[in-house]
């Protein structure tokens, strides 16, 4: 497995490309510039390709993003097509922070990972050295969540501390 962290690497004004290497790339780019909410754009080089979706969702396949808070997996398994984009094509619903799934052949088998973009930020990339394997997205607790684990466990240690109370006084 490898990691890229970037640290937020902007790609509004210039493109960025990132090389896999054996000519395999990515390249982030903004499109219509215009729109106050601007999505990303992803084009590929070499064997590259953008988990995407197609028929009956999209005519050609265009290039998806997953919630970088949900968890998953990018991989074989992935529910998408992987296309490649010799032209900068459209994220849809890239404005907030999201995964983008990747993959690419270096000779041995296709390689899996993803970017991790928000807005026409790239915060870095992760995939598997190995050929074939997929890469886990961390899932993160949405603060709710955090709210409601905390909150369980109040109520867990007031309950264990009554009961203890309760039965000294019998």
């Amino acid at each position: 497995m490898k990691t890229v962290g970037l640290g937020g690497v902007s790609f509004y004004d210039t493109p960025y490309t990132y090389d896999f290497g054996g000519g395999n790339s990515v390249t982030f780019t903004t499109v219509d510039k215009g729109f106050s909410f601007a999505p990303a754009g992803v084009s590929t080089g070499g064997s590259t390709q953008i988990a995407s979706l197609g028929a009956p969702f999209y005519d050609p396949a265009q290039p998806t993003s997953y919630f970088s808070n949900r968890g998953g997996t990018i991989g074989p398994d992935t529910l998408a097509q992987y296309v490649g984009y010799s032209a900068p094509a459209a994220i849809a619903y890239s404005i907030s922070d999201s995964i983008i799934g990747l993959r690419f052949d270096l000779g041995q088998g296709y390689q899996y990972g993803y970017a991790q973009i928000a807005g026409s930020t790239l915060q870095g990339f992760r995939f598997e050295t190995t050929p074939g394997l997929g890469v886990n997205i961390a899932a993160v607790p949405e603060p709710a969540s955090w709210a409601l684990l905390i909150s369980g466990f109040g109520i867990i240690g007031l309950a264990m501390r009554r009961r203890r109370v309760a039965a000294v006084t019998a």
